[in-house]
């Protein structure tokens, strides 16, 4: 028998020993089954492929941003739902809610409050956006600071975008309050636009990115004017999550030379948030496919090559898998299977490390369940046939005692042919057999 042979028919001879314990321990085997199947609910190896995702209107950058990032994961084999919402806020709220079927979304940390993010994780922030104020140059020929607004009529987001939250957080700074000043107004932003370029209302405040077509009208009327932050940097300390930018003179149209000179901006970043009990491959997923998709979106306007996607909303906590993903980079596995597959792999790898150092010093003490199995059958028939044996000296016995014991020595026989011999032990079973034989010829010899 060659060596291949000895070894594969020595790892039969163990399966089919472990089969039988199996069969007789039915606790134990009953033990193992539940540990796996609790491992494997625990692992969660099949997620449901489906995100939903909360963007904004159809107009927005941030639906056209879900669009493309949908065709991505369509590509992994995750099917990605898109739905219109009224902003940052909503988006957040939705996904809190827990009879909705939200799991994904764009916002801004700044327009939440703490029960807004109880229940969603960040997956790092993916753009600048800036807040820009237009303002009609007929209606306010000079505006030295952004409390003047409070005198004039001013057109905000809806109530559940973000635009309005931080505005009215940005007057409130600068102790003015939108909610009861009469100039104030809410509304669409494509409606505002439109009111704002007809007079209807003397300034507009929005929150976007800076290749919005939305703002680009604006850009291009002779009578409207951007408002310059000459104090950004005091903006930027008295709120976190605000960063100073300057918008470059021609920037905008370079031929038209729009703007006409160098802006002083301020901008929060868009953060990439997530249900806290959305899958943790559908997470990976996502953020690696955004990775990708964003290097060349239009979102990244004001940002430095490859800086995003990156955690720089602390407003939101960040994803534990993000947290990863910023510390260490993908998964090697991620780089040679797909998303689903390779989180599986980044999971288990830490339970089969654990399987294998239990499993490794007890290779060493040479436990062979198929042996071992055999050797204890060996015992119980060798001291069945000891008790015969005692059972003969110095006592008569009866006919009908010696046809018992010739009765019991067939089916010891019987049972041993029975027996799965392992391979090494075929001598111990012949030497069973023949102290079978042995005895029943003695009492067969015995006169009664």
């Amino acid at each position: 028998m060659n060596t291949f042979k000895y070894v594969a028919t020595n790892i039969i001879d163990e399966l089919h020993a472990i089969r039988d314990e199996f069969r007789q321990s039915k606790i134990l085997m009953s033990v193992i089954f539940i540990s796996i199947i609790s491992l494997i609910f625990y692992l969660d190896p099949v997620p449901n492929r489906v995100i939903n995702f909360s963007s904004d209107t159809n107009q927005s950058q941030w639906y056209s941003f879900a669009k493309d990032t949908r065709l991505k994961l369509q590509n992994s084999g995750i099917n990605m739902t898109i739905f219109n919402t009224g902003g940052a806020v909503e988006n957040a709220t939705l996904i809190n809610n827990p009879t909705s079927k939200i799991n994904a979304g764009l916002t801004y940390g700044a327009a939440l409050d703490e029960s807004q993010i109880d229940g969603i994780y960040s997956l790092g922030s993916i753009a600048y956006e800036t807040l820009f104020v237009f303002y009609n140059k007929n209606k306010i020929p000079v505006l030295k600071n952004l409390k003047d607004l409070a005198n004039y009529k001013v057109a905000l987001g809806p109530a559940n975008s973000g635009s309005f939250v931080i505005a009215k957080d940005l007057f409130m700074a600068l102790d003015v309050n939108v909610n009861e000043n009469q100039n104030f107004s809410l509304g669409e932003f494509l409606k505002i636009r439109k009111r704002l370029l007809k007079g209807n209302v003397d300034a507009v405040i929005i929150v976007t990115n800076i290749n919005d077509p939305l703002i680009r009208p604006l850009f291009d009327d002779p009578n409207m004017a951007l408002y310059s932050f000459t104090n950004a940097l005091a903006y930027k300390k008295h709120f976190s999550y605000f960063e100073a930018m300057t918008l470059p003179a021609g920037s905008i149209d370079l031929l038209k030379h729009i703007p006409t000179k160098d802006v002083s901006l301020i901008s929060t970043s868009t953060s990439l948030i997530v249900s806290r009990d959305m899958h943790p491959d559908l997470q990976l997923a996502l953020l690696m496919e955004i990775k990708n998709l964003i290097h060349s979106s239009p979102l990244t306007s004001f940002a430095k090559r490859n800086e995003f996607p990156k955690y720089i909303d602390t407003l939101i906590p960040i994803s534990p898998i993000a947290q990863k993903f910023y510390n260490y980079g993908p998964t090697k596995a991620a780089r040679f299977f797909p998303f689903l597959i390779a989180g599986f792999i980044d999971r288990i790898w830490l339970f089969a490390l654990g399987l294998i150092s239990i499993y490794y010093p007890l290779s060493k003490l040479n436990i062979n369940v198929r042996t071992r199995r055999f050797d204890i059958k060996l015992q119980s028939y060798y001291k069945e046939l000891l008790e015969i044996e005692n059972s003969l000296y110095g006592n008569n016995i009866s006919e009908n005692q010696k046809l018992e014991f010739l009765k019991h020595l067939v089916r010891m026989n019987s049972d041993a042919h029975e027996c799965c011999v392992p391979r090494g032990s075929e001598g111990n079973y012949f030497d069973l057999l023949n102290g079978i034989i042995s005895l029943k010829n003695q009492i067969e010899l015995i006169v009664t």
